[in-house]
């Protein structure tokens, strides 16, 4: 019986496996019933019965040591046999959820936590101003663990989804023609090919990082791999792995660049001094991010030239299946499509570039001339966006 003399408790001893493999004898002490409930009493004789079957479960001849070990010694070995096998851009994300799940599961044993606690992060996660993408991607994390643990034999079953805070959509940001044209317009040689490449593409910024010279074909560019952070790999999903056609402007653009890497002896279409792809965050935070405020265009990142591109080629009446084939998406959310479309012919592919480089073309032609903006450093360790205004 507790202290407060409310609740009858029981106590037996058990054999489990700590995560070395060692045999250790460990006391439990579990919650049988409460001593009235309304009317009725429970009595010892009753609580003993309720006892009983833990105390068979342990002296049954079947009964086996099991395993133990605490969420931060889990923790470690998913990370490492686990995550480690994951995308870094993925491990990167992931290690952050990893800090927050330690510092509330901490040092208990793993069987131990249960749906209550995970309903309980939750809240305290909403709690804090946490976005619900972010709390259903620690969810996400929570689930994998524990079936890696179940299928360890650290615990006897996963845990239960919790309910978890609804995933409102954003309105996406996109960029106008007319906000890409200014871009397109404002920036010269390398940087000019690069945003010109997002906007007639639809790349992803990472895949765009990851171009080596060989990619680029005639009006053919081909996605093989992708950088994050500095480290080449592979695409995000299969159907990222593609060939996308060229109009006649980018590719005009691209052989100027094409010259100006191989001058250099580097390999791959866009890098630092050092001949290392660029860091697209860094990138960012240093080019476009003032190019934008210098421009007067609301700011946005990347995707929001491949959101501007897919509105472009809808604009333009290109075919669902061709727009699908051009930007790697893996499904079109058309049964009748996905099924029965089959593969669009390249012509097709090629006409929606030549069409999309026609349209920023065209769009460039009506701007009146502006102080052209230029970046003058390159992208490498140390270095700084320097601003200019040629008049």
């Amino acid at each position: 019986m507790n202290p407060n003399k409310t609740m009858w408790l029981g106590a037996y001893s058990e054999y489990v496996l700590d995560g070395h493999g060692v045999e250790q004898r460990v006391r439990k002490q579990i919650t049988l019933s409460p001593v009235k409930a309304g009317d009725a009493r429970t009595s010892k004789r009753d609580a003993m019965r309720l006892l009983q079957p833990h105390i068979d479960r342990v002296n049954s001849g079947t009964s086996q040591a099991r395993k133990t070990i605490t969420f931060d010694a889990f923790s470690e070995v998913w990370e490492r046999d686990y995550l480690s096998l994951q995308k870094p851009a993925t491990q990167s994300a992931t290690r952050s959820y990893l800090k927050r799940l330690r510092a509330a599961f901490g040092v208990r044993e793993m069987r131990t936590v249960n749906a209550g606690d995970v309903q309980r992060l939750v809240a305290r996660s909403t709690a804090e101003g946490l976005s619900p993408k972010t709390i259903r991607s620690l969810w996400n994390t929570i689930s994998q663990i524990w079936q890696a643990a179940l299928a360890q034999t650290y615990v006897d079953a996963v845990l239960p989804k919790p309910k978890l805070p609804r995933n409102g959509k954003r309105k996406a940001r996109f960029f106008t023609l007319k906000d890409v044209s200014r871009i397109i317009d404002a920036s010269q040689g390398e940087h000019r090919v690069f945003y010109w490449l997002l906007a007639e593409t639809g790349i992803r910024s990472g895949e765009l990082a990851g171009l080596r010279l060989e990619d680029i074909d005639g009006e053919r560019l081909t996605v093989n791999q992708s950088v994050w952070h500095g480290k080449e790999q592979t695409p995000k999903t299969n159907n990222s792995v593609r060939t996308i056609g060229l109009s006649p402007q980018v590719v005009s653009l691209l052989w100027e660049q094409i010259t100006r890497q191989r001058s250099k002896g580097h390999p791959y279409l866009f890098s630092s001094e050092n001949g290392t792809p660029w860091d697209m965050n860094v990138y960012r935070r240093r080019k476009l991010t003032p190019l934008l405020k210098h421009l007067g265009i609301g700011q946005a990142g990347f995707h929001a030239l491949r959101h501007f591109n897919v509105s472009l080629m809808d604009a333009l009446r290109v075919p669902l299946k061709s727009i699908q084939e051009r930007v790697g998406h893996a499904l079109t959310g058309s049964f009748t499509l996905d099924v029965y479309g089959g593969t669009p012919e390249f012509g097709r592919n090629i006409e929606a570039g030549r069409l999309a480089g026609g349209e920023i073309a065209a769009a460039i032609d009506t701007l009146k001339p502006v102080p052209t903006y230029s970046l003058t450093t390159h992208e490498g360790k140390g270095s700084g966006a320097e601003i200019s205004q040629a008049l």
